[in-house]
């Protein structure tokens, strides 16, 4: 099974992407988090694919969590979420490992999906693959 977990402090937000992608990909087992300290237990407990991450969080930065989550599970999947699209947040995305950043002010439900289904493509998993419980070696079922 793939496993997306959603850290973002707006509830509102965090429901409405998991309701997107849960749509989408019914597959995929979605957890959500409010800030960095749960997002941080939730990572070592549920050990999430992909992680949908907002750059600032309460208890945590978002970029400080990514350094956490490259360092013991270097092979997730991380989304920066962020209201500031500059190339100083580009450069520290980059740096801390973080693979995408996505503009929240910019973003659609088709731009989610359009990432994650990118996502999965170069993680070589299609959905006969997760429908049938097989995931390519070294990602978690």
């Amino acid at each position: 099974m793939f496993k997306i977990l959603i850290v973002d402090p707006n509830n509102p937000f965090r429901r409405l992407l998991k309701m997107v992608l849960g749509g989408q990909f019914s597959f995929a087992a979605i957890q959500e988090a409010p800030d960095g300290s749960q997002g941080w237990k939730t990572i070592q407990t549920f050990k999430p694919d992909l992680v949908f991450l907002e750059i600032h969080l309460p208890s945590e930065s978002g970029l400080e969590l990514a350094r956490r989550v490259k360092r013991e599970r270097p092979e997730t999947i991380i989304v920066l979420l962020t209201s500031y699209d500059s190339p100083e947040y580009r450069a520290a995305a980059t740096q801390s490992g973080i693979e995408h950043l996505v503009p929240k002010d910019d973003w659609t439900a088709e731009d989610m999906i359009e990432l994650v289904q990118t996502i999965l493509t170069d993680l070589h998993i299609n959905d006969h693959a997760l429908q049938s419980g097989f995931l390519p070696q070294g990602q978690s079922s």
